[in-house]
């Protein structure tokens, strides 16, 4: 069992805390209509603790705090502030960081998380509507594209930049100094009449190493990476023809390593090197067998990386070996497959009142499938998933990491010591990748008394060494254990 906690009849997009004070809260953004009917109800944004190292039996999520939203969410993602108590202008955020929530109408939403979690009437920073530069349609009053993803850049001299993707194809960025409506500046990573990507964008992502690398991939089965400082592409990957790429990240040690997801029927996870080529990825990692639907990469340790697809698993990977190691089981199966039993037994005459016997009893695997699955930032070895039948899930994988035959790179020693005789002490650091041999004396003393009695014992032998000592006693107590031992 890996299932630490789960919210249920939750569809919503989810963005871990980057803060070490909330270091267990989620935010849930809907993505599905609320309400009964066919009324749209707009969009709600809750945040919820896991309590997942809470102490205790009653350790099930706690919800703090939660607004209406205007439409529904596309994306979400969670910064950090720029200062340990002030926000990205000093001021406006609080040690909370900002959220930053996408929505189907095209705009973008900045909201203080203290203020949801304290139900302040300040929560909202801004509402920023995106360009409608819709390509493919000429009428100036079409709907807005939808905020497909969006994501701040990581690095802490660049955090007030927020890379968003829409369903038309742009990629823009707003410079959330000041996060007002008339203060957000929005402008496209490759200038001024930079065209759309040709598919919705379906992930942005942030260089790990360099601040002002940007990539972005499309359902039209293409990668674009790009050089925000010179305002153009920097490279193009094409993955394969006609098949959307679901997903994209970069290695989170190695600026030129990328993992694409691709969506079609092949299922596959496409590792590319960068320096090598743009166009023939370095290797490609077979195990689902269907398409890939969302990954991960571990931040914690850059040999392991999460998948799930259509194939109704979800699976950790390997990096060294290539292969999947283990599958983060899906916790409802059994209760599934006993509820069908169920319904089976009860054939036709079963309980009109239960919705599983009037449907075929029970979800379907395609209900149960999971869209979205993350890493936590900051708890080593905990993911989260979302399923299409509502689940937001966390589960631990520490113990499946270590089925590869060595531990995580969290669990492995960052140094050690050990002790040996005389005072000396042998020590290594990882990082460093040194062995240091020292000796320590605490009470030189003792280390004077020792080296003369080892001189002095050396130059006789036992008896007549004890016989000496019996002379040079200090009182009749002294020499009479000399001569004792004489």
């Amino acid at each position: 069992m890996t299932l630490i906690t789960q919210i249920e009849d939750k569809g919503a997009v989810v963005a871990w805390s980057p803060i070490g004070e909330y270091a267990d809260v989620i935010a849930l953004g809907s993505k599905e209509k609320g309400g009964i009917g066919f009324d749209d109800y707009g969009g709600e944004l809750e945040l919820y603790d896991l309590n997942i190292t809470k102490e205790g039996s009653n350790n099930s999520p706690t919800l703090l705090g939660s607004l209406k939203t205007s439409t529904r969410f596309g994306s979400i993602a969670w910064s950090t502030a720029s200062g340990a108590s002030s926000g990205i202008d000093g001021s406006n955020v609080t040690s909370s960081g900002i959220l930053a929530g996408g929505l189907l109408d095209g705009t973008v939403n900045l909201w203080k998380p203290s203020s949801i979690m304290n139900d302040l009437p300040d929560a909202t920073l801004a509402s920023v509507t995106l360009p409608n530069n819709n390509d493919n349609n000429t009428n100036s009053n079409s709907s807005a594209a939808a905020v497909s993803t969006l994501k701040f850049n990581p690095h802490p001299d660049s955090r007030h930049l927020l890379a968003t993707g829409t369903s038309s194809g742009h990629v823009y960025m707003m410079d959330c100094t000041t996060p007002t409506e008339s203060t957000t500046n929005i402008y496209s990573p490759g200038g001024e009449g930079t065209k759309s990507q040709g598919g919705e964008i379906t992930q942005v992502s942030w260089n790990s190493q360099v601040s002002h690398i940007l990539a972005s991939s499309c359902a039209n089965g293409t990668v674009v990476v790009w050089d925000t400082r010179q305002k153009k592409p920097w490279c193009e990957l094409r993955c394969e023809a006609n098949c959307p790429v679901s997903d994209m990240k970069w290695n989170p040690t190695q600026g030129l390593h990328m993992m694409t997801a691709s969506e079609g029927g092949g299922g596959h996870l496409r590792l590319w090197d960068l320096r090598a080529s743009t166009s023939m990825p370095l290797t490609t990692l077979e195990g689902h067998a269907g398409g890939v639907l969302s990954m991960d990469w571990c931040p914690h340790d850059e040999t392991l990386l999460v998948s799930c697809g259509n194939d109704n698993r979800t699976l950790l990977w390997d990096l060294y070996s290539l292969q999947p190691i283990a599958e983060v089981p899906n916790e409802d199966v059994t209760v599934v497959g006993s509820a069908a039993a169920a319904a089976a037994a009860a054939g036709s005459n079963g309980n009109a009142s239960d919705p599983s016997s009037i449907y075929g009893g029970g979800l379907s695997s395609s209900q149960q499938k999971r869209n979205d699955v993350q890493w936590s930032p900051l708890r080593r070895g905990v993911i989260s998933t979302c399923s299409f039948d509502r689940k937001i899930q966390a589960h631990s994988v520490v113990g499946l990491a270590t089925k590869c035959g060595r531990p995580p790179k969290w669990m492995s020693p960052g140094s050690g010591v050990s002790c040996g005789f005389g005072g000396a002490v042998v020590s290594i650091e990882a990082q460093q990748k040194v062995v240091k041999i020292d000796t320590i004396v605490e009470h030189p003393e003792l280390v004077e008394a020792s080296e003369k009695f080892e001189t002095e014992f050396a130059a006789t032998d036992c008896i007549t060494y004890c016989h000496t000592m019996a002379e040079r006693a200090e009182d009749d107590y002294e020499s009479q254990v000399w001569s004792f031992m004489q």
